[in-house]
């Protein structure tokens, strides 16, 4: 009952702030480029059939994914229901995409229905990501592929990795505080976090030292409150879990796929997976 009660909280946290107040005006980057410039090949030739997203947000990936010709079908599903309602009615004249409220740990969906499924920064929000990933797979047809984004937990980057121990002190006080106040916080956090951290990487890039820029946190901060919503993600996000390479190899090797591939950035694990 107790982890009933603490899925529950999560959700709601979750709906709220992902689904009703984060990326309101469609600002959210396209992630999946990102993707397709790690795994190249497998990217391309993986990108046909029936395709599920999980945790469409905004839609921004999900615009890229409407213009595949050798998709056949595209289901987006999301927690929040303004995003929903949003591309439901963007889409209301593509037949062969369907947009609808779905949850990450329970998937309403056949097994084996899926070609390939997509995931960004997502599962590492919910109570379980072990569970959101065995049911993705799940749901995967024998062959399919799975592009997945999760946290890294910085082990090796002292700079990220005092970065991540601040995030859990923040997360704790958080959780003592009403919404407004942790909105409040992040927005005067902001021109704070853009100083220490963004000013510094674009100096560095400045310098040619573009690749090390990056490992920065908020490296990609232009102005001093062009991070907030990055911040609200991070610091008020119901729970965030992180995962060393070596410890989600372990558990994907676990879970019993064919083929698993993490790719450790700065910015966190890039996975392909292979049924």
């Amino acid at each position: 009952m107790r982890s009933m009660g603490k899925r529950s909280k999560i959700e709601d946290k979750a709906k709220r702030l992902w689904g009703n107040d984060l990326f309101k005006n469609n600002s959210a980057p396209p992630h999946c480029i990102q993707f397709e410039s790690i795994f190249k090949e497998k990217w391309i030739s993986s990108f046909k059939g029936e395709l599920l997203e999980i945790g469409c947000g905004s839609g921004t990936d999900l615009e890229i994914f409407s213009s595949h010709d050798d998709l056949k079908k595209i289901t987006a599903i999301d927690l929040g229901k303004k995003n929903i309602e949003r591309l439901v009615k963007r889409y209301s004249n593509r037949s062969d995409i369907c947009v609808e409220r779905g949850n990450a740990l329970s998937l309403d969906f056949e097994d084996e229905k899926f070609d390939v499924i997509y995931s960004f920064g997502v599962f590492h929000h919910t109570a379980s990501p072990i569970k959101c990933i065995t049911e993705a797979k799940r749901v995967l047809k024998k062959n399919g592929s799975i592009f997945l984004y999760l946290y890294g937990a910085h082990e090796d980057l002292l700079y990220k990795r005092l970065g991540v121990l601040l995030e859990k002190l923040i997360m704790k006080i958080f959780k003592y505080l009403p919404y407004s106040m942790q909105n409040l916080i992040c927005i005067i956090l902001s021109p704070i976090c853009w100083a220490i951290f963004s000013v510094p990487s674009l100096l560095l890039r400045l310098l040619g030292y573009n690749s090390f820029s990056k490992k920065l946190p908020f490296y990609f901060g232009t102005h001093p409150f062009s991070i907030i919503e990055d911040l609200k993600d991070r610091l008020m996000s119901p729970i965030n879990h992180r995962f060393s390479k070596l410890e989600m190899e372990n558990i994907l090797y676990d879970i019993g796929f064919s083929l698993a591939e993490v790719v450790k950035k700065p910015s966190g694990l890039y996975i392909y997976l292979r049924k």
